[in-house]
């Protein structure tokens, strides 16, 4: 383990022991001014005359249960479970699992033409340590996922694969594992660490317009675009893996993080396990999150940058990225590099919201980077559209978006790759529309088309269907 990544762990659990320290002086000190509170009642009690009992509070409405109703109209297909899901939301905990299947194809260009049905399945569980009698500010998440099946990942000839879902945990097997599990540690209301095994994609701040409260309606990936250049920021593929272990801090404004510091170990463990934690170096991230109101519209601006002090290849696999595989060479090509670093920003800015949900919206969006180019093997990254949800009063839960990405290489990796297969800037479009049948089921439609980075592979165009169920 790094001295930078022994510090940043120390100093995290030092703060989370004061905070369980401090938060136990102040329940010792709430009981003993709720005891003299009592006892100054009731001896007040004893010197005045009795009066009468106060009125019946009057009721007032609660929000209505979310997983209540018909399969037309509830937010899940497996509804309240006979009341045990509300009671334990009641508790401070959370279960949902969230079922994606993907058929798509390449009907024309690409590495080959050929049609694939995979799937994924997302479980996910929150804590709240309050609600569940634990300690004030304590938080647990995890994510779970299962693959199956065949993606078009390894025909479509992209080095952005165009399905990004299907990538992970592991591209090319039947697999489940646990991608993510974050302990946070709140010290005030603007202020909390946190650290575990962080699954990056999951903390992904800008989802071009599918805000919502419901953690099933903006996952990226299965909710909205599936060209990994549209979900994530292409340009931090090479130091930043999907899953791996993290620890680090975050200042908040209104509930939500606006400046956050994380330093992650560089070794991609989504399918593996913890050991030698850090061995290789470390990845220090640090990401500044404004949230906007420009024109009384809500926004997403975004600027970070990342360093890494691993040692890579230009042609080393990276998690977001499908390398050809003519080009996973270990020999004089490839020269090591010390050290990798890239500097990004990605916005959303509403053009359309519903005045009477702020979460409906439509508007633009951007991604952008530049980053050392060697051993990153993108150089920059310039991708932009729009997305968001239906205007339709009638389909107020459709979705849809229109995306254009630019990604291109940096010339050290077209040099490398030109004796043994021949490499270029990729670029494409790519359109979707989610149809929602109910609140917990949706189809979505897709269509891309775009030129592969592979200079001997024609233009892919590849339809898709993507069908998800939430549970």
């Amino acid at each position: 383990m790094t001295t930078v990544a022994r510090i940043w762990l120390t100093v995290c659990l030092t703060l989370i022991t004061y905070q369980q320290a401090l938060f136990a002086q102040t329940v010792a000190e709430t009981a003993q001014s709720d005891q003299a509170g009592a006892t100054q009642q009731n001896q007040n009690a004893e010197r005045l005359p009795a009066i009468e009992d106060d009125p019946a509070p009057v009721p007032i409405s609660m929000p209505p249960n979310p997983f209540t109703g018909d399969l037309w109209s509830r937010s899940r297909i497996s509804g309240d479970w006979w009341g045990a899901r509300s009671g334990l939301a009641e508790k401070g905990m959370t279960l949902d699992l969230f079922a994606t299947q993907f058929y798509q194809g390449v009907a024309s260009g690409g590495r080959q033409e050929a049609w694939e049905y995979g799937g994924k399945i997302d479980y996910l569980a929150n804590l709240d340590g309050a609600k569940a009698g634990l300690w004030q500010g304590f938080f647990v998440s995890m994510h779970a996922e299962t693959r199956f099946g065949n993606s078009v990942n390894n025909i479509d000839g992209l080095l952005a694969p165009s399905n990004i879902a299907m990538q992970f945990p592991d591209p090319n097997s039947d697999i489940t594992s646990i991608t993510g599990l974050k302990f946070t540690q709140a010290l005030s209301e603007n202020f909390a660490v946190y650290f575990g095994k962080i699954n990056t994609l999951d903390e992904y701040p800008v989802r071009y317009g599918l805000f919502s409260q419901d953690p099933g309606m903006g996952r990226p990936g299965i909710s909205g675009f599936m060209n990994t250049s549209l979900v994530f920021n292409p340009i931090a593929a090479r130091t930043v893996p999907y899953s791996t272990a993290a620890v680090g801090a975050a200042f908040m404004s209104n509930g939500a993080p606006f400046l956050t510091c994380t330093v992650f170990d560089p070794e991609e463990r989504a399918a593996t396990g913890m050991q030698g934690l850090f061995s290789k170096g470390a990845v220090i991230v640090p990401d500044l999150i404004l949230r906007t109101k420009f024109l009384d519209r809500p926004g997403v601006f975004n600027i970070g940058g990342t360093y890494s002090s691993s040692r890579y290849r230009s042609f080393d696999p990276a998690a977001y990225l499908s390398i050809p595989p003519a080009l996973l060479l270990d020999d004089a090509f490839t020269p090591l590099e010390t050290g990798s670093w890239c500097v990004y920003t990605n916005c959303y800015q509403a053009v359309w919201v519903d005045s009477a949900d702020e979460t409906r919206t439509w508007g633009v969006f951007g991604q952008f980077g530049v980053s050392d180019g060697n051993p990153n093997p993108i150089a920059y990254t310039a991708n932009a559209g729009v997305g968001g949800r239906s205007m339709m009063q009638s389909r107020k839960l459709d979705s849809m978006g229109a995306g254009f990405f630019y990604v291109g290489l940096s010339d050290s990796f077209k040099a490398l790759s030109a004796p043994i297969l021949r490499q270029q800037n990729e670029c494409g479009v790519e359109l979707f529309y989610n149809w929602a049948f109910t609140p917990a089921s949706r189809l979505t439609l897709d269509l891309q088309v775009a030129s592969p980075s592979t200079q001997a592979f024609d233009a892919v165009i590849i339809p898709g269907l993507r069908m998800q169920l939430l549970f």
